[in-house]
């Protein structure tokens, strides 16, 4: 099914650091590293150890995202609602609005992963219509 029920919570890893030691940082087997900004790096899934090359680093658990997985088919229902256009080169990370609602999603080829901060979640499914559909 390409269209999710509901929005999950979210595991990640946080890291604050010198952008140059986040350069640094491979991404997990099967995972993502989302820059968010050039000092702040998200980890998917979130790791029980990560090497970095500064000694100043803070690195956390992260559970303040929800997110949810789009096949392919629904990233023109989502564009429809979005105030910006989409990345069109696979893979991508971009953040903006959905719905109204700020976001980070992670784009490949079959589709996107859309974060949403997990206090927003529900009102994002409830503007995409999510949970409400018949089956």
């Amino acid at each position: 099914m390409s269209v999710p029920e509901r929005f999950e919570r979210l595991e990640a890893t946080r890291i604050v650091a010198d952008p140059g030691a986040l350069d640094g940082i491979e991404s997990p087997d099967d995972g993502r590293l989302m820059r968010l900004a050039p000092d702040d790096l998200l980890v998917l899934p979130a790791l029980a150890r990560v090497d970095v090359a500064d000694r100043y680093a803070i690195i956390e658990p992260e559970a303040g995202f929800s997110a949810a997985w789009f096949g392919r088919s629904q990233l023109a229902r989502l564009q429809a609602v979005s105030a910006w256009e989409f990345p069109r080169h696979r893979p991508a990370v971009a953040q903006g609005h959905l719905a109204g609602i700020p976001v980070k999603m992670l784009f490949d080829e079959g589709g996107v992963r859309v974060l949403v901060p997990a206090v927003l979640a529900h009102h994002l499914e409830e503007r995409l219509g999510l949970g409400d559909r018949r089956e």
